[in-house]
């Protein structure tokens, strides 16, 4: 078939492509370590180019089976925000397993130069990936090669933004359930307008038809698909079990991916150490401010329930007065009345002057990244609660399927913090941690981060 040539095409383009954006990157960090930035970075041994060439030549070939594991053909459907993110685990993938290949063979290597090449495999990639999607797509056009779609079933256009973002499909809609009547019209059509795909959605086919429509489209080179009417709300929760002999759709109620968290660690350290670094002397002085107006230890550790209900110690700044912990009982006892879920107290008079400006900023949870090394919290996640809190939830939501909020490490920030925080609800607040672990990705994460810095700016719902 034509259209299956066509995507071997377009797969060679893009692995041709990562070839070549492997080699101009180790070029362009080769003189970027070695002479461009050598002032900067003394270096004692300038090692060989043509030599070095000859390992890279080998290390290409990991750095495209990563991108190639993580992207792909892939590259066509992604938002340039989804691309970066992938090219980033790729680029960490690669830089990894690179490392641990040198170290076992005990090669003397540059590190400037390997962080170098870090960078520019991302800056390279993204920027010929993108090129790569645009070319593609104008020869796509101007050949008029797309691969011709048929949709068919009832409210069929509800589909729409899933198949139409894909450029190289040509999407052709059906709005009708099959039937004797018009399936004539079907085969008439689909033969009419060079159909090469018929997907069949909301079970829109009697199952006496099936076979018949299969071996018709078989015989016409035509590929069959189906779409189960739970498709929005099993979308990357499913998979197929075959330990009844049949396959059988099992919904996972956490879709996250192992490699994916692997990754969700890596860069919870990393970035916890780097930000523990730069924020030393924010640490200082935050430390000498809250001893001098108040007597009290600088860091307060809290109970909480974390991951798998398991509780631990969460590290903050104290931003209250030192007997704060005497008059909770009572601010329990109010929160009851109010039928509240979650401890919410604002103008708290047992917050201190420096405590109330640490909180408005967020910066009282700064010493939260010491959690995150220890792996008992991550950047982002569900808010980290108390017992009091717990208890209020089984007892007010029993049946809310509040468990899920524990099937993710607790995060410094998470989707509550950047919606409203204390604005919102507890029931709401519920719902949107529960959200967040069913739907967790990096991506989302990284959103999230992203958005944090601008509530935390603004300050909206801080108290």
């Amino acid at each position: 078939m034509f259209f299956k040539n066509k995507n071997a095409f377009f797969m060679l383009i893009v692995v041709l492509t990562d070839y070549v954006v492997f080699l101009l990157s180790f070029v362009v960090a080769f003189y970027s370590r070695f002479y461009i930035f050598v002032d900067l970075f003394p270096v004692t041994n300038i090692y060989p180019f043509v030599q070095s060439l000859k390992y890279s030549l080998f290390a290409a070939f990991i750095w495209m089976f990563f991108s190639n594991f993580f992207i792909g053909f892939k590259v066509f459907y992604l938002s340039n925000f989804d691309l970066f993110i992938k090219i980033l685990k790729s680029a960490i993938s690669f830089i990894i397993i690179l490392t641990a290949f040198i170290f076992c063979a005990k090669n003397d290597y540059s590190r400037m130069l390997i962080a170098f090449l870090f960078f520019d495999l991302i800056i390279f990639s993204f920027f010929f990936k993108n090129i790569i999607k645009k070319l593609m797509s104008y020869l796509i056009y101007k050949m008029n090669i797309r691969n011709n779609i048929l949709i068919i079933g009832i409210k069929v256009r509800k589909y729409k933004n899933l198949f139409d973002k894909k450029y190289i499909n040509k999407v052709f809609y059906y709005p009708y359930e099959l039937n004797n009547e018009n399936i004539k019209k079907l085969k008439s059509l689909s033969l009419k307008k060079n159909i090469k795909e018929i997907v069949v959605v909301n079970y829109s086919i009697k199952d006496d038809l099936v076979f018949a429509l299969f071996d018709w489209a078989q015989t016409n080179d035509i590929d069959v698909k189906f779409i189960p009417n739970e498709t929005d709300a099993l979308k990357d929760k499913t998979t197929l079990d075959s330990v009844l002999g049949i396959p059988v759709m099992v919904l996972m109620y956490n879709p996250t991916k192992e490699f994916d968290y692997f990754f969700k660690r890596v860069i919870d350290v990393i970035i916890s150490l780097f930000l523990l670094l730069i924020l030393f002397p924010v640490f200082c002085i935050l430390a000498i401010i809250i001893k001098l107006e108040s007597k009290g230890p600088v860091f307060y550790k809290h109970l909480r329930i974390g991951y798998k209900q398991v509780p631990f110690y969460c590290y903050k700044f104290r931003s209250m007065y030192n007997d704060s912990d005497k008059q909770l009982q009572s601010l329990k006892e109010n929160s009851l009345l109010k039928n509240d879920v979650f401890l919410k107290l604002e103008n708290d008079k047992r917050i201190t002057k420096v405590g109330a400006f640490i909180r408005k900023y967020s910066m009282d949870e700064l010493p939260q990244l010491f959690n995150v090394l220890k792996g008992e919290m991550s950047l982002v996640g569900p808010r980290p609660i108390v017992r009091y809190e717990l208890d209020q939830i089984r007892k007010n939501y029993p049946t809310y399927g509040y468990k899920q909020m524990f099937n993710a490490l607790p995060g410094i920030t998470g989707l509550w913090q950047v919606s409203g925080r204390s604005i919102l609800s507890g029931e709401k607040r519920l719902e949107l941690e529960i959200f967040y672990v069913n739907n967790w990705s990096l991506n989302f994460d990284f959103k999230i981060l992203l958005k944090t810095i601008v509530v935390v700016f603004f300050h909206k719902g801080a108290y």
